[in-house]
């Protein structure tokens, strides 16, 4: 059984390819801004989650893999989810710790 041949999609008519045409094209246009849409601008915009990567040390990470299977299994965090929470844990002792001077 042979696969059917694919088309070449029509070209369009010569009056649309015309250089008026084109130069509508080009200038653009306006887009209408809804009022919901207006609305969410005004308001500031969202923490955007980011993405790097970062090194820690063999050791480092053994320890953590430790805590880990230190825990009953239905307690036991993701390592991501354990590095976040050691960060924000420094974070607030650190904005404490300003706050308090």
């Amino acid at each position: 059984m042979k696969k059917p041949k694919l088309g070449l999609p029509p070209t369009p008519p010569a009056s649309l390819s015309s250089s008026a045409m084109q130069e509508m094209i080009n200038k653009g246009g306006s887009v209408l801004v809804s009022p919901v849409a207006a609305a969410a601008k005004a308001t500031p915009e969202e923490d955007k989650l980011k993405s790097f990567t970062f090194k820690i040390y063999e050791s480092e990470l053994a320890q953590i893999r430790a805590i880990q299977d230190s825990l009953p299994k239905r307690d036991r965090i993701s390592i991501h989810d354990f590095v976040v929470a050691a960060v924000k844990e420094k974070i607030d002792k650190l904005a404490k710790k300003h706050n308090s001077k």
